[in-house]
């Protein structure tokens, strides 16, 4: 009986090569389509979830509120992880990862070879029993408990030995520390939060045995109990908070914990569920950037959206054809057929067509697969959908939708009667076509829906490029890891100044849109026990002119002024924050374990330090001086960028002649921010046009049915005179 049914589906297909194109196409195009979005959904929903304890896992940021500033920062202090053990015996493991953001990559060396390393994490020795990091070679109890031990995944060992055994061998950093290689590590899942290429022993770093709490530099997880809720640890996060915060808010902002808490403050910390990271978490300081759970429901609406215009394009042609079919129909029924035979027949032929529809879709699927990559930024091979589970789950959707798509017109069809179709009358007719408009009603709204929705993306991402940021972020060189220049910092950007391209030339510690740092400022004049936060970015004399940034009232730093040592810029938010009136010449108290005074000389145009997500920061800016620099910003003339390049390479090879130059233009790095919204807008308007397409291919099929059937229609108007552009007015109308 099978057979018999791929006999009548073959001639089917090839009496109608047409009708079956449109009907098989659109329907493998919307699972297609369907099948790459449900791929990037459920990689993002699966993030870190590989760990076998993922349910146990917790990240431990830190929440700092002072002042009109709120702050939760995935950072935290380096002790944390020792005293979460220590205190709660709820944690059975704590490790911290540490990643030299602001002092930019790290340089490695192996004999001739030498490498800008981007991913250079340092940890300590209990991640094995936090998180599971399989090693391909090496012990995990064993890899990392030695100082100046390091594990690299297989692509690093390729680069640095080539076919040569890594195990055992030396790499020299830049600062001349040699690590040795213990162990090769399985490279981490693409739907990680954090990932790494070098992995290596945090005790050898100082910064791993710092006391200090007030210093955020570290991520810290924990490994807790089972059936040990978060909850139950954050109860005790007030009192643990007090007994590490209360000296510090003594000493640093001169009033007691009640009165900084009774006045609105708070610092300390809560958890965040290693499996929620990716998706919910809203911290500054990410490791890596995170998705968002509002993209992933648009993608899974779109997902489905496209499936229900395809399969409403399928019902569309299938009852169009209905009529064309009711006098099969009739003669199955005069010699024996059941309705529910009928009924079964026609809901196999649904169920083949939409088999054979997921056999294109599948070849599409791997046709298109690189692009879609591209589209969305991730890494989905062939064998990330190939496999037994999903192949069952594709066959059994392909049913779903076949019996779905080809129950109504299986229903129409079985309920034709014979004497009825001998007569000429098919009483359905009139129902059909209410039906079928009306499912094209629904299939063209979803579909104008969707392109509304891009064109308000696309507006979004339009604004979000061309916002005023309050600084000129175009034609601006940053070259990170200034620090290596040393004590010829001086002279470097003096050298730099005798190329008449480059226009302006700035040290700082930070920059807008990079890892920023926090300070705390108190109003003389205003109650003792109020204190601000204020984001305090040091820099030197050519600041405003390098950014080009509007001062409202009084100077920049000037080399003239010798006390502008003690000197503050402010912002207009910070003005306000402050609550300072005519601000010029206003004393402040940076409240830094010491109480030195400020005076304010200029107050500036409000700019975005951060993605426009948040909101405006109150700011200060104040001198840099001796203090260590991370940043030199060359500003460099239009259409001159190319030759300049060279002229900064060779300069720079001259000074540091053992490190390459690290340098990024300061658009591309704020064009990062956004580079999500960017991804899924670009996301979104294809497969939205893929709707548009899916939608317009029913259509076309559904109109040249319908022609067909007006055959003897048209030629009757022709007779009677009709023109032929009043037929195809009367046809498109």
């Amino acid at each position: 009986m099978f057979k018999n049914y791929i006999k009548v589906i073959s001639r089917i297909i090839g009496r109608h090569r047409g009708y079956s194109f449109i009907n098989i196409t659109g329907l493998a195009i919307g699972i297609a389509s369907c099948i790459l979005i449900l791929l990037f959904v459920q990689s993002e929903l699966n993030y870190d979830r590989f760990h076998e304890k993922s349910n146990q896992i917790y990240r431990v940021p830190l929440r700092f509120n002072v002042g009109t500033n709120h702050f939760d920062c995935a950072l935290a202090p380096s002790p944390l992880a020792h005293a979460m053990v220590s205190d709660f015996p709820e944690v059975i493991a704590s490790a911290r990862l540490y990643k030299q953001f602001r002092t930019g990559n790290v340089y490695v060396r192996y004999e001739d070879k030498q490498f800008m390393e981007e991913q250079f994490v340092w940890a300590d020795p209990s991640i094995f029993d936090v998180f599971t990091l399989p090693l391909l070679e090496g012990d995990p109890g064993y890899a990392l408990k030695k100082q100046n031990s390091v594990i690299i995944t297989p692509a690093v060992a390729l680069k640095y030995f080539e076919n040569a055994d890594p195990m055992g061998k030396m790499i020299t950093l830049e600062d001349g520390a040699l690590y040795q290689i213990t162990g090769i590590a399985e490279p981490l899942p693409q739907n990680s939060h954090f990932h790494f290429d070098f992995l290596a022993t945090f005790s050898t770093l100082k910064k791993s045995h710092d006391p200090d709490w007030y210093d955020t530099a570290v991520y810290t997880y924990i490994r807790v109990q089972e059936n040990v809720s978060p909850g139950q640890i954050e109860a005790k996060f007030p009192e643990f908070s007090r007994n590490h915060y209360e000296p510090i808010v003594n000493k640093a902002m001169g009033i007691s914990y009640e009165k900084f808490i009774d006045s609105g403050n708070f610092i300390g910390f809560f958890l965040q569920p290693l499996q929620d990271i990716h998706l919910h978490s809203k911290v500054e300081n990410e490791f890596e950037a995170t998705g968002s759970m509002q993209k992933v429901t648009i993608f899974a609406a779109i997902a489905l959206i496209i499936l229900i215009v395809a399969c409403i394009n399928f019902i569309n042609l299938s009852t169009a054809r209905s009529s064309k079919r009711a006098q099969e129909v009739s003669i199955r029924k005069v010699v024996g057929s059941t309705r529910q035979q009928l009924i079964r027949q026609f809901l196999l032929e649904s169920i083949m067509f939409s088999i054979l529809a997921v056999l294109l879709a599948l070849i599409l699927v791997e046709l298109f697969l690189p692009i879609f990559n591209n589209l969305v930024g991730k890494e989905f091979t062939v064998s990330s959908f190939m496999n037994w589970s999903f192949l069952l789950v594709i066959c059994l959707g392909a049913v779903i939708v076949g019996v779905a798509a080809g129950l109504y017109p299986a229903f129409i069809l079985a309920s034709f009667q014979p004497v009825e179709v001998i007569k000429g009358i098919l009483r359905s007719g009139v129902k059909g076509r209410q039906f079928r408009r009306a499912l094209v009603i629904f299939q063209f709204a979803a579909t104008i829906a969707l392109f509304i929705s891009t064109l308000v993306i696309y507006s979004q991402l339009r604004y979000l490029r061309d916002k005023n940021l309050g600084f000129d972020k175009e034609h601006v060189l940053v070259i990170q890891g200034a620090r290596k220049l040393g004590a010829g910092r001086s002279a470097f950007k003096e050298s730099l100044k005798q190329n008449p391209n480059i226009t302006e030339i700035t040290y700082t510690d930070s920059l807008p849109q990079m890892l920023l740092e926090v300070k705390v400022f108190k109003n003389p004049g205003a109650d003792s026990n109020i204190n601000h936060t204020l984001v305090t970015l040091s820099a030197d004399h050519d600041f405003i002119d390098t950014y080009k940034i509007n001062l409202i009232e009084g100077r920049q730093f000037s080399k003239k002024y010798s006390t502008d040592s003690s000197a503050v810029m402010l912002n207009s938010a910070a003005v306000k924050a402050l609550g300072l009136e005519s601000p010029i010449g206003k004393r402040l108290l940076l409240t830094e374990f010491r109480s030195k005074p400020f005076t304010v000389i200029g107050v500036m145009e409000d700019i975005h330090l951060e993605s426009l997500h948040y909101n405006m920061r109150p700011m200060a800016t104040i001198l840099i001086e001796e203090r260590p620099v991370m940043y030199l910003s060359v500003r460099i003339a239009p259409g001159k960028v190319e030759d300049t390049l060279h002229f900064i390479e060779k300069t720079w090879s001259e000074f540091v002649p053992s490190q390459p130059l690290d340098y990024a233009f300061f658009d591309d790095r704020f064009a990062l921010l956004y580079a999500n919204e960017i991804q899924a807008g670009k996301t979104f308007t294809a497969f939205a046009i893929l709707a548009i397409i899916i939608a317009s291919l029913g259509l076309f099929g559904l109109a040249s049915y319908v022609t067909t059937q007006r055959t003897k229609e048209i030629g009757i108007r022709k007779v009677l005179g009709a023109s032929v552009p009043g037929i195809i007015l009367l046809l498109n109308r």
